[in-house]
């Protein structure tokens, strides 16, 4: 494998994105456990309700593309794996263009809502947070998916001209 490859490229920039998202959930566990902790002494986190719903775009949308890659998503292979290697490849590649084809959408409109969010300046209901860079988060982290799946579909098709 080349060190730039496209494949390589992508890989680095999901398993990095993915770092992410980890660290947005341990800012989640940390504001919410201060906030409960604080509670406690009548002195609660101002806005942390805001802040844990928005930083949970982050930890769902981000760890996508890694986990593709990492094979970590459901798959029902029970029937799949009762036909042949080459028939199996073909339902690989069909299923990775129809993924691309859904996470696309995904992406459009998630830009588009970004957009209408940013255009129309709405903020989150206490601390008055912007929320359009969260949805082009999950513009970005679903962008990231579509090009892991079309280098894994390229790489399908490459198995399946050599057969």
């Amino acid at each position: 494998m080349k060190l730039f490859s496209p494949t390589t490229i992508i890989h680095s920039i999901s398993k990095c994105i993915c770092w992410l998202a980890i660290a947005a959930l341990a800012a989640m566990m940390l504001i919410t456990f201060s906030d409960v902790v604080l509670r406690y002494f009548g002195r609660p986190i101002k806005g942390a309700y805001d802040v844990v719903g928005l930083l949970g775009a982050a930890v769902v949308a981000l760890p996508i593309a890694y986990t593709q890659i990492k094979r970590g998503h459901i798959a029902i292979e029970f029937l799949v794996s009762k036909v042949p290697r080459r028939t199996r490849t073909f339902i690989d590649i069909l299923n990775h263009l129809l993924n691309v084809f859904f996470y696309s959408l995904l992406v459009w409109q998630s830009s588009l809502y970004g957009k209408k969010l940013l255009d129309l300046g709405r903020v989150s209901e206490t601390i008055q947070i912007p929320i359009f860079p969260f949805a082009y988060t999950i513009a970005f982290g679903c962008s990231v998916m579509c090009l892991v799946l079309i280098v894994e579909t390229i790489q399908l098709l490459k198995e399946l001209v050599k057969k």
